[in-house]
């Protein structure tokens, strides 16, 4: 592969030559050591002194190649193709005379810095946490027109920008290029960064500057009345959520909300921040109660602890019976201002044959009312122990079902 890119290097150059002589030359005296910026025409001149023109060996980064020379007033002259004149490093030369004398030297070429640079930068990670322990890494490599590296030591300077905030520091150079760590400050946001190198500018680059570890908060709740009627809701929220610094924890943070009851019963919900706030809702209970509702963002903060008391919404309810006792109808509920109770308000039914089995039927109520048929099919005439429970309140009835026609 690298003698197939010589070859093609070689054919390129030799088919570049032109016809017309250039007027910048450098004289043999002077070509022993010769210095260039990249771009620059270069032509060596040496006096004829064989019938037939040498070609001219030239050693540069990727490889070797010859170039051939004109004859002009019996002098020799070597034009050096664009394609080298342009690589910016050290190239050797040799005239591949017939006698034993053969001309050698050097040509220096360093990078052209006079127009407009190009700078490129890497930058990572692109995110860092505040408090100044955290830091990204910018990275610039500098080039001329041509893509040389600049010379070693050039200076570049390195600006970073917080909101209104610029500060500029400046580095050089070393091995092609220069790299600085980037340190977050105690406050969130965007970081702005960017390298120059005098009137050449590299594109912004940015890092994302992420709060640090949540700390401890509070809880607060927002309820329409004290009452289990199982139809309002309680909404919990979180206090504005900040790091040691004061910053406001990142949006879509999961925060997490235990409510423990006085059955020993655990609920659970789950909720993402918003602005530094997390809120969730939980229905009433349906039958009086007290909760311990507490808050915590999983290994790492927790909230303090609230209780709660949920007072039963009524204080007793009626039944009424069919003749044969096989309907049970429950009379129109009133809570605590006289209003029916919500619909969907659940009725456990609990059955107790003579022999002790037991069926549990399950119902909600509407319009403040509920209803149990006991059909005959499951449901042989004899004597029922029945207990109705309603928001906690438990009404017990002893039937005796007959198998009345009429009824």
């Amino acid at each position: 592969m690298r003698a197939l890119l010589i070859l093609s290097l070689c054919i390129c150059i030799s088919c570049s030559q032109n016809d017309a002589l250039p007027a910048s030359k450098q004289p043999m005296e002077k070509a022993q050591a010769a210095q260039y910026q990249a771009g620059d025409s270069i032509v060596l001149e040496f006096n004829a002194d064989e019938e037939s023109i040498p070609p001219m060996l030239i050693n540069f980064a990727i490889g070797s190649t010859t170039i051939p020379g004109k004859e002009v007033n019996n002098m020799w002259y070597y034009q050096w193709p664009v394609e080298l004149t342009q690589h910016a490093g050290v190239s050797s030369w040799i005239l591949l005379k017939s006698k034993s004398s053969h001309p050698n030297g050097k040509i220096f070429i360093s990078p052209e810095d006079k127009r407009h640079s190009l700078i490129e930068t890497y930058l990572g990670p692109k995110s860092i946490r505040v408090g100044g322990e955290d830091h990204s890494m910018l990275v610039a490599l500098p080039t001329d027109i041509y893509d040389n590296l600049l010379t070693e030591g050039s200076p570049l300077t390195i600006s970073t920008q917080i909101e209104n905030s610029v500060i500029s520091d400046s580095a050089i150079t070393k091995n092609g290029l220069v790299w600085t760590n980037l340190y977050a400050p105690e406050k969130s946001g965007v970081m702005l960064a960017s390298a120059a190198y005098k009137d050449s500018q590299s594109k912004e680059l940015s890092i994302q500057l992420w709060p640090q570890k949540a700390m401890d908060f509070e809880i607060s709740y927002e309820r329409a009345h004290p009452y289990a009627d199982g139809h309002q809701l309680l909404t919990l929220s979180t206090s504005r959520i900040t790091d040691t610094y004061g910053n406001t924890i990142s949006d879509g943070t999961s925060v997490n909300f235990e409510i423990s009851n006085s059955a020993s019963q655990t609920l659970y919900a789950m909720a993402t921040s918003i602005a530094g706030v997390a809120t969730t809702t939980f229905l009433h209970p349906e039958k009086a109660d007290n909760w311990k509702i507490e808050a915590y963002i999983t290994g790492i903060a927790e909230s303090n602890p609230i209780s709660l008391e949920f007072r039963s919404a009524f204080d007793d309810f009626s039944i009424t019976v069919s003749e044969n006792n096989r309907i049970l109808h429950i009379e129109p509920i009133r809570s605590f201002m006289d209003q029916l109770i919500p619909d969907g308000m659940g009725i456990l039914w609990e059955i107790t044959d003579k022999a002790g089995k037991k069926k549990k039927v399950r119902g909600s109520t509407r319009l403040g009312q509920g209803e149990l048929n006991l059909d005959p099919g499951l449901y042989p005439p004899g004597n029922y122990e029945v207990s109705v429970v309603i928001g906690g309140i438990k009404k017990p009835l002893t039937l005796n079902i007959t198998d009345d026609p009429l009824e």
